[in-house]
């Protein structure tokens, strides 16, 4: 920065959001939000295949949506619970992003119905995930060697789902004391969301009075904070994703999926705060030092993520166990390999390539370009961890059941990501107006704004 700033030339009370010039995108937003959730709810309620196709592109949308609000949430433990103090200026979005999980919680409820009983599960669910139609299976059509067992010692009799009776400890719905599926999510939904709002709440606290000690509670709080979010959002990850073939496992997967959420959490980020700087916000607040240090971070989770998703994929193929090899052995062939090979230019070769040069990651049109790309490529990565469970004929024109078919089910992809778009989008702006756009209370402003690389 050309000249110092200190925090008592700049309003007491922060600054905020100028919601005028945002009129026109809630509207848009929410809008597309609604007409797109009304699409979804009736789609389900139709029922049928349509239904069940569907919600292959719901959770698709869900998990870039619940990916992006789980990696803020990372993002701003690691800055209290690291004592950092350059992202002060930047926190606020992070944390505003992170009270999304309210409205993720609720936009979850069709797909993953919890509390619904097993045998009154919608067709749907036992389409996404496999394991829960077998469960079904085995309790409504009973055999003579498994009537009158419960269900855990009916797939032990049973030998086409023995690995569902070894795998029953985890991958049910209630069971003794154990946190079946549906409480899962329950409590996965209930701790995420109590650690952003415990956090915002020491922020918001702090602008109120200024004091110091909410910078010591939250980095407190955010030490412990990260044990919880680490297990939460890897058994998420094993729960919505991983279990739809529950055939497979993979120890990394879990940190895969981290690995690109914190990614895509830090694009979004520099999205909404180059957009808050271009439409005049945050003047003497951001400067092309917090972009240099948010690219960096940035560069840093692109070599994290390819070294991790390399890792997964060497393990799985040099060990060739059929149980293991079967995922990429579907994203490997037909059209899917085609995604699996662009994923290591699009999320690796490319960013990293772009994001190298010092200058490059100062530049704030070309950075916010770069995260734009990101963000895409995660959405493709989702995709290609969600969608082939549905089906190769999507990409394989040669195996489709016509093309009305493949036309439907681009069409559900797009329904569902429009969907949750726009009403996250509209959720955004609506809480990054309630407070000030930064932490205005916060003793490390001053050396947060005037930072240098």
């Amino acid at each position: 920065m050309s000249h110092h700033v200190a925090v008592s030339h700049l309003p007491a009370d922060g600054e905020r959001l100028q919601t005028g010039r945002f009129a026109q995108w809630k509207t848009i937003l929410l809008g597309a939000g609604a007409v797109g959730l009304a699409i979804s709810l009736i789609l389900f309620l139709l029922g049928g295949e349509r239904a069940n196709s569907f919600a292959f592109s719901y959770l698709f949308a869900f998990e870039v949506f619940f990916t992006v609000t789980a990696g803020s949430l990372f993002w701003i433990l690691l800055h209290s619970a690291s004592n950092s103090s350059w992202g002060v200026a930047i926190r606020r979005i992070p944390e505003t992003l992170a009270q999304s999980f309210a409205l993720l919680f609720l936009l979850g409820l069709p797909l993953f119905t919890p509390l619904f009983p097993l045998a009154a599960k919608p067709e749907w669910t036992r389409h996404v995930w496999e394991w829960i139609g077998l469960h079904q299976d085995v309790l409504a059509h009973p055999t003579p060697e498994t009537k009158g067992l419960s269900l855990h010692d009916a797939l032990g009799a049973n030998h086409d789902t023995l690995l569902l009776y070894k795998k029953f400890p985890y991958l049910h719905i209630g069971w003794n004391f154990l946190p079946g599926w549906d409480y899962r999510y329950l409590i996965f939904f209930g701790v995420l969301f109590f650690l952003a709002r415990k956090m915002l709440g020491y922020s918001l606290s702090q602008d109120a009075t200024g004091d110091v000690k909410p910078t010591y509670s939250a980095r407190r709080f955010a030490s412990g904070g990260m044990v919880l979010f680490a297990v939460c959002s890897t058994f998420a990850a094993i729960d919505w994703v991983k279990s739809m073939n529950y055939k497979w496992f993979s120890t990394m997967f879990g940190v895969n999926v981290f690995a690109g959420s914190a990614l895509a959490a830090m694009a979004v980020t520099i999205l909404v705060v180059g957009t808050l700087v271009k439409t005049g916000h945050l003047r003497h607040i951001v400067s092309e030092e917090h972009f240099h240090l948010m690219g960096k971070l940035m560069f840093a989770f692109t070599v994290f993520w390819a070294y991790i998703a390399f890792s997964q994929f060497f393990l799985i193929w040099y060990a060739n166990i059929p149980e293991e090899t079967q995922f990429y052995g579907i994203r490997n062939t037909n059209g899917w390999w085609y995604a699996s090979l662009g994923l290591v230019f699009l999320h690796f070769a490319v960013p990293f390539v772009l994001l190298l040069r010092r200058n490059a990651k100062r530049d704030i049109g070309f950075i916010m370009g770069c995260a734009a790309f990101i963000l895409g490529v995660h959405m493709l990565e989702m995709y290609w961890m969600i969608v082939p469970e549905r089906g190769r004929a999507l990409y394989d024109a040669s195996s489709a059941t016509d093309s009305a078919t493949w036309l439907r089910d681009v069409a559900f992809d797009l329904i569902a990501l429009v969907t949750f778009a726009g009403l996250y989008g509209f959720t955004l702006l609506r809480n990054l107006a309630k407070h000030s756009i930064y932490p205005c209370g916060d003793p490390r402003l001053e050396e947060s704004i005037n930072v240098a690389n």
